[in-house]
């Protein structure tokens, strides 16, 4: 131990010195921001790549704050290059890999591999050399801060959960960043499909972590790099904010009809009494702004795969930071009122709750299940009242309890794959490798031979995709509705300092063919949006037009048995005829006999 405090010691003292005592000669200059861009990357590919470091050999953490201090006065990337040989190397030697070369039976994912920035043409050829030295020398085994998930999803591990965590301290403030950033770089199945490159990520938000004045700056610094993975399972929670009380609530739900804010439901009937707020109002400003615009102000600071999610919070984005009466102006037939709206924590509000309906016949050819409140204990009960319908209606507007299997063994003629998976290749951080299927279904001959409809909107969300993904297996499957909420796979739960939250999509989910549901999500055969009419009137204009598609169908199969039935009755009369035909042609010949044929000549 006291050697290698030694060590340690006399490194520090020589880069620290090293640091100070080579000035900015070199021509090519390294600004501050691309100092800590290159901080930033360095730092995690060694934890991920560097054997002795991914061993935990170092208090990684630490090392961080050591090397912000150090190259903070370095203004060229021959200096900074030179600095970080010179780290790397007092780090110990690293031995040859003969399994890093070793040919692997799984097909590789590329798609968010990209290490190329350590061949970087402005650092030197010995820097350059030595970073390549560690990934084709990388580091096997077990990670000291890479765990994984039931499925294989990344799960951090070993980071320090008491760290000293000081918001005021510039280069501490970083260290989330820099945690966060590394973890989607090289452990997030989806990094190639975020709308802003991740490398530009990193460049953009550098100066907001270090601008950040207060606690709330640096929580919607966070806030917002989270958000920018694009992800409906990448939320951020931190019990340390409380200078901005997100979670209160107006007494209305609210939702984006038409490109307009609307009132589309009464959460607790007295209260929105007491503001005279109504089904099928109009938002148009809040406090002073005009909603639609202040809800784009604040698409940064929620989290969603695309805009049918982040248009889902539309209450939390029009009323975050707020507390108390918030003045308001609405829309209502025709005129603008001015109103104010309270504002609750949601264990303050009596919301009604809506009757239970686990399924229900429709008609005498429709039936109808909505998955949210089905178990499956109640698989058997409900599809045996329901097989002889002409067309199921299953409702995945919701978050369903895993009865997709119970359900596709009446759906499906034979158990089908449905689904294929990538997770991270933890031999080679970055990559990614295609790994297992899911299939549902079995071999069943008495399978349900009518047409199932599919309702799903941006409520439709992970596991409800998931649902959807199975249940398009069968031979007879429309869906009807919205665009979903694309995120797919099971959740990686992220703690990045005490009490500071966040998760992300941990696996890649595909279709067979390799299509794609993150930010897609389930697409629509034919696509249905509630209508401001619609809300005003009380209508589920969704549910509505899969009634009318099915009952097209019912109509379909009626005529169909009744153009079948006479085609059997033509049918029968040829039949009969070519019968008669035939018993005629059998008979002999002396049957009919001339003789017996009398002529009545009239008496002559």
């Amino acid at each position: 131990m006291r050697q290698l405090i030694v060590f340690a010691f006399s490194l520090s003292i020589a880069l620290s010195s090293f640091s100070k005592e080579n000035p900015t000669t070199d021509t090519q200059e390294l600004s501050k921001i691309d100092r800590l861009y290159y901080n930033c990357k360095i730092w995690g590919f060694l934890k991920y790549y560097h054997p002795l470091v991914a061993k935990g050999s170092f208090d990684w953490d630490e090392k961080l704050q050591g090397m912000l201090k150090n190259t903070a006065n370095i203004q060229t990337y021959e200096s900074y290059s030179e600095y970080m040989t010179r780290w790397i190397y007092y780090m110990g030697q690293i031995k040859p890999c003969a399994k890093c070369n070793q040919p692997s039976n799984e097909e590789p994912f590329l798609k968010n591999f990209d290490l190329s920035w350590t061949q970087n043409s402005k650092f030197s050829d010995e820097f350059r050399k030595s970073l390549k030295n560690i990934e084709n020398n990388r580091f096997q085994g077990n990670n000291h801060y890479v765990g994984q998930g039931k499925v294989g999803q990344f799960e951090p591990k070993n980071e320090n959960p008491d760290y000293e965590f000081i918001w005021k301290d510039e280069n501490q403030r970083l260290l989330p960043l820099f945690r966060y950033w590394n973890y989607i770089e090289y452990f997030y199945p989806y990094k190639y499909k975020t709308d802003q490159n991740w490398d530009d990520v990193l460049r953009e938000m550098i100066p907001k972590f270090l601008e950040a004045d207060t606690r709330l700056d640096f929580h919607l610094a966070m806030l917002e790099l989270v958000v920018k993975v694009d992800d409906s399972h990448g939320g951020f929670i931190t019990s340390l904010i409380d200078e901005m009380p997100y979670f209160t609530f107006p007494s209305v739900q609210l939702e984006v009809i038409e490109d307009q804010i609307v009132v589309t439901k009464i959460i607790d009937e007295a209260k929105a009494s007491q503001d005279d707020l109504r089904v099928g109002d109009i938002l148009v400003t809040v406090d002073g702004q005009t909603a639609t615009k202040l809800h784009e102000s604040h698409k940064k600071y929620i989290w969603g795969s695309n805009d049918a999610v982040k248009n889902r919070s539309i209450t939390y984005s029009l009323f975050m930071g707020k507390t108390g009466t918030v003045p308001v102006t609405i829309e209502r037939d025709g005129a603008t009122q001015p109103k104010t709206v309270t504002l609750y924590k949601s264990s303050d509000l009596n919301a009604k709750k809506d009757p239970v309906v686990k399924w229900k016949h429709i008609s005498d050819s429709i039936g109808y299940v909505d998955l949210e409140h089905v178990v499956v204990g109640d698989v058997d009960e409900i599809m045996g009242n329901l097989m002889d319908k002409s067309v199921i209606i299953l409702d995945v507007r919701n978050y369903p309890r895993g009865v997709y299997r119970a359900i596709s063994k009446y759906l499906n003629p034979t158990d089908t794959t449905f689904a294929i998976f990538t997770r991270p290749d933890y031999s080679y951080p970055g990559k990614f490798v295609w790994s297992g299927e899911s299939t549902c279904g079995s071999d069943n001959d008495d399978y349900y031979k009518g047409k199932v409809i599919l309702l799903v909107n941006e409520k439709t969300q992970s596991h409800a995709e998931f649902t959807c993904m199975c249940f398009q297996t069968a031979p007879n499957v429309t869906i009807i509705g919205s665009q979903t909420a694309g995120a797919d796979g099971n959740v990686t739960k992220l703690r990045l300092l005490d009490r500071y939250y966040s998760s992300l999509t941990g696996i890649g989910v595909y279709y067979p063919d390799r299509g794609e549901t993150q930010r897609i999500g389930i697409v629509p055969d034919i696509e249905v949006k509630p209508t401001l009419n619609g809300i005003r009137e009380g209508r589920d204009e969704v549910l509505a037009k899969a009634v009318e598609v099915a009952q097209e169908e019912v109509d379909r199969l009626l005529e169909q048995a009744r153009l079948e039935e006479l085609v059997r009755l033509e049918q029968m009369r040829l039949d009969s005829l070519r019968m008669d035909s035939l018993r005629l042609n059998m008979m002999p010949p002396d049957t009919l006999k001339t003789d017996s044929l009398k002529y009545d000549d009239g008496g002559k």
